[in-house]
């Protein structure tokens, strides 16, 4: 087994998932400084789940609210990504 091979980094799903989301943002948007947009980027996104989060705390109707603990029963969430700007 070469070295390489021990020492093999797992990259999580989720986080592969997000670079690429963010990387795909960035070379359709092509901005000038990366960093700049890497923080509005990921802010925008952190803010989206906050968002997310208290709005599906608070049902409106109580249909709304059936239906959100049947959703959570099914394993279903809603899709926080952040899409291009």
């Amino acid at each position: 087994m070469s070295s390489q091979q021990k020492h093999r980094i797992q990259v999580p799903d989720g986080l592969r998932d997000v670079l690429l989301e963010f990387s795909i943002a960035y070379l359709l948007e092509q901005p000038g400084d990366v960093i700049d947009y890497a923080v509005t980027f990921f802010t925008k996104l952190q803010e989206d789940r906050k968002t997310t989060m208290i709005t599906s705390a608070e049902p409106t109707s109580p249909d709304e609210s059936i239906m959100s603990h049947d959703e959570d029963q099914l394993g279903n969430t809603s899709d926080t990504r952040c899409h291009a700007f």
